[in-house]
């Protein structure tokens, strides 16, 4: 399925003073507190595992269940591209609409002619599947590099992908920006005009350099280019898809599974890890959401009757599921809680969009301990610089009273330099609780003291916000203080003449 060439990829000996080397001439480095040094260190371990267990599952999936290692990397492909639409609000709304384009002769055109176009004027007129044809092309495009010869990547390469990607009538089309551009939502300022082209040519220049001479992990390279190009913002549209293009080059080149960012569970993670990278040169928080993707691809490939049974459902929308009334339920009570916290000064914020979806409520139902952020609660008025995140991941102590059913548990915003994750739990008064579907008395909570109750959904409402109010005033849903950003392009000075 994920043939690796033959080369030094599958090295597992990394140390961190591998990584400082390997990162010089990048904007990112490690950092030298002992601290830091011992995640640097565990983060070490974690890709030592996923390069094993890559290795592992390839072999096991061949020797054993051949028939489905296409199938299967067709799935993977079908979610690649609806995944990353989505997360830049693009495409079609079903993966299944998706898969009927896919499957498409315009989808076999640009398979087939990779950068030309020969997409009807009915397909013009829809948008959404031009979105994904497009998408589809690039990707085309980048797997014709990852597959072709050694040679380096080069800007020509991420502006041929960016063409294909933005379509011919983009006017700006495989062309760095001309006016200075933005992040929504972000505070960093990307790079004017007249330095694009000077720091994409150091990016590549170092992308080029590790590759040739194997200096880093695949995954910190990938991670490395998606977070260096994004801080950049070269193109005046389709950055992130363009990094993440870039980033599966990298992974896939060394036999690694594809990085398909989910927009439920995965978006929220992700956008915060960028935002860290632009902020303190921080690759860590982004590493881990790359690992954590990894993971989750790996295990598809040791259970691929599993992966094709949850793809093919999700394909189908089944509607009348244990997913779609255990939803319904969790919901309508976030609802109840929203209007419960309203009474105390706090607000909660969701979006159904980022809401657990099918594929990540089977997998927690079958054990998979992601950890899925859906939401927040705060008040910038009243308590600033405190906010709690919503968890939902497999239950703990509260396991016998699930039948599959995610627990809900509460994080704060806790960055350390060099850690894979912006969160901890936060050690409120309450620990965790279950919306079980469909029943009356509905919500089990367990709290902090060790009691376990089991109410009704609007009583628990009321409790549950009081509790969190509480972790408020006592200031237990404090986020801890970020560090000040480092000044990763001191040429920069000479260039600005500032």
């Amino acid at each position: 399925m994920f043939t690796p060439p033959p080369g030094p990829w599958s090295r597992t000996d990394w140390t961190v003073a591998d990584l400082q080397t390997g990162l010089e001439g990048s904007p990112y480095s490690v950092p030298e507190l002992t601290e830091s040094r011992d995640r640097v260190r565990s983060m070490l371990k974690r890709i030592r595992n996923v390069t094993t267990d890559t290795a592992s599952a390839r072999d096991q999936l061949f020797a054993n269940l051949a028939a489905f290692s296409e199938p299967l990397k067709r799935s993977h492909r079908v979610r690649e591209l609806h995944e990353s639409n989505r997360v830049e609000g693009l495409g079609p709304e079903l993966i299944a609409h998706t898969h009927e384009i896919l499957s498409s002769k315009d989808a076999s055109d640009i398979e087939r002619e990779l950068t030309r176009y020969t997409i009807t004027k009915s397909v013009e007129s829809d948008p959404r599947t031009l979105d994904v044809l497009q998408l589809s092309g690039a990707k085309n495009f980048a797997d014709t590099i990852m597959y072709g010869n050694d040679r380096p990547i080069t800007e020509i390469d991420i502006r041929g992908m960016h063409k294909t990607l933005m379509g011919p009538r983009h006017p700006l089309a495989g062309r760095y920006k001309v006016w200075c551009n933005e992040i929504s939502g972000a505070a960093h300022t990307p790079f004017a005009p007249t330095d694009t082209p000077s720091a994409m040519g150091q990016l590549v220049e170092w992308l080029g350099h590790v590759r040739k001479n194997s200096l880093l992990p695949p995954v910190i390279i990938a991670a490395t280019v998606h977070a260096w190009l994004a801080h950049v913002h070269p193109f005046d549209d389709g950055n992130g898809r363009v990094a993440r293009l870039l980033a599966n080059i990298v992974v896939g080149s060394a036999g690694l599974p594809p990085l398909i960012i989910r927009v439920s569970g995965d978006r929220s993670r992700y956008i915060n890890a960028l935002a860290v990278s632009d902020e303190g040169g921080d690759l860590a928080p982004l590493i881990g959401v790359f690992l954590r993707v990894l993971e989750r691809a790996i295990g598809d490939m040791r259970n691929p009757r599993w992966a094709l049974r949850i793809f093919e459902e999700e394909i189908k929308q089944r509607a009348a599921s244990s997913y779609v009334q255990w939803k319904s339920s969790f919901v309508s009570w976030l609802e109840l809680l929203g209007g419960h916290l309203a009474l105390h000064g706090l607000e909660i914020r969701t979006d159904p969009e980022e809401m657990v979806d099918q594929v990540a409520y089977a997998r927690i139902r079958n054990g998979t301990r992601e950890g899925l952020v859906v939401g927040g609660i705060g008040s910038q008025e009243r308590y600033p610089g405190s906010r709690v995140y919503l968890l939902l991941d497999p239950a703990g102590e509260l396991f016998r009273h699930s039948e599959g059913e995610p627990a809900l548990s509460f994080l704060i915003y806790s960055r350390r330099p060099w850690s894979t994750t912006v969160y901890e739990k936060m050690f409120g008064t309450i620990v965790e609780l279950i919306v079980r579907e469909g029943r009356g008395d509905s919500v089990v909570i367990r709290t902090k003291s060790g009691r376990t109750l089991s109410i009704a959904p609007d009583e628990a409402a009321e409790f549950v916000a009081s509790a969190l109010a509480r972790d408020f005033q006592d200031g237990i849903a404090k986020a801890h203080v970020l560090e000040p950003p480092l000044n990763r392009y001191p040429w920069r000075r000479s260039i600005n003449g500032i």
